[in-house]
């Protein structure tokens, strides 16, 4: 009799919390799966952990670009894991050399140690590069950790909505259901490229941002007097023009099959190399003016292609996955219609 009672326990509490509130308890879970799912956690999931696949691929080529230094492994060899003390470092030692070469704001000088200069300045364009990457990672390493919660929940959920159709109307997949599921799963699918355009428009919109702060950077060093100043002000419009460069880069490569106007590959480069010489160009005024109308239409075109991406997304992607959307409100619609009157029938 003990074993008997025991094995009747799960489904006399089953009908004990469900009961008269089977109708109330299946309509909460829909909701709450509805809402759930509004967030898409399960694609923005994959979508994450293959964006964090990516960037410590990038973390090691960059590393293993910089270690190949010599003066580079004994410079980091005491700050490694502290990659702002790092970008200190790297930037103090040309500060310093600046000031002991006695380049600011003689043309002479810079042109005499350029190649000294941007040779050290590469080395803190890397070094920056890599901050940059390991700042991302952190951060897509807690969305990782925010969308594991949440697709735990809505798999809870599922877990629970199953429960209440098997156990409690012994219900099997009808033909709604299943077609439910195929739109869902289609629907998943569109949406991960959906987020790859996302991701490529913030990082887009965020280097118009970005350039727009370095060409204002840039363009205050023409009243800076002091070597001190100038140079904060020149790191600065490096810093902003490199990441801003770094995330067309990376949008490029998230999208390869477009063909991105306004700027190319072969422009980012340029871009990247011009802010090798960032430290001596402000010294001759020439190389001034010429960099000083780089950056300025390196943001017009940054800016234009954030409009042009962001209309491109809207034009094709966005409108299949709102009418895959519709699809699924209907087919959903009609479920939940079938399975009410079922548990109304049941009850």
């Amino acid at each position: 009799m003990g074993c008997a009672s025991s094995n009747q326990q799960p489904q006399s509490e089953l009908t004990k919390v469900m009961g008269e509130n089977l109708l109330d308890s299946y309509l909460q879970v829909e909701k709450d799966i509805w809402n759930e799912e509004q967030d898409a956690p399960a694609p923005r999931l994959g979508h994450a952990m293959a964006r964090l696949d990516r960037l410590n691929t990038e973390i090691e080529t960059t590393l293993a670009s910089l270690t190949e230094d010599r003066e580079y492994n004994v410079l980091a060899s005491n700050v490694l894991t502290d990659h702002v003390a790092m970008i200190e470092t790297s930037d103090e030692s040309i500060r310093r050399c600046l000031v002991e070469l006695e380049i600011n704001r003689n043309m002479q000088q810079a042109l005499e140690h350029e190649e000294f200069i941007a040779n050290l300045t590469r080395k803190a364009l890397k070094t920056h590069q890599l901050y940059l990457l390991n700042r991302k990672k952190m951060d897509t390493e807690d969305e990782i950790t925010k969308l594991s919660e949440k697709v735990q929940r809505l798999q809870r959920l599922y877990e629970h909505q199953e429960l209440i159709l098997v156990e409690g109307l012994g219900a099997s997949g009808s033909r709604s259901e299943v077609e439910l599921d195929r739109i869902r799963s289609y629907r998943d699918t569109l949406y991960s490229g959906e987020l790859t355009w996302m991701e490529a428009i913030k990082l887009v919109q965020a280097s118009s941002v970005l350039t727009s702060a370095g060409v204002d950077s840039w363009l205050a060093l023409q009243s800076a007097v002091s070597a001190d100043s100038r140079f904060t002000l020149a790191t600065e419009t490096r810093n902003t023009i490199q990441e801003a460069a770094l995330n067309v880069q990376t949008a490029q490569s998230l999208l390869p099959a477009v063909s991105f106007p306004y700027c190319t590959s072969r422009e980012i480069l340029a871009i990247l190399q011009i802010l090798e010489y960032i430290y001596t160009d402000l010294q001759i005024w020439e190389r001034y003016s010429h960099a000083t109308e780089v950056y300025k239409s390196f943001h017009k075109r940054v800016s234009a292609l954030a409009k042009w991406i962001n209309q491109m997304m809207e034009d094709t992607i966005v409108k299949d996955v709102y009418e895959v959307d519709q699809k699924i409100e209907v087919l959903s619609g009609e479920l939940r219609s079938e399975r009410v009157e079922k548990i109304k029938q049941k009850v």
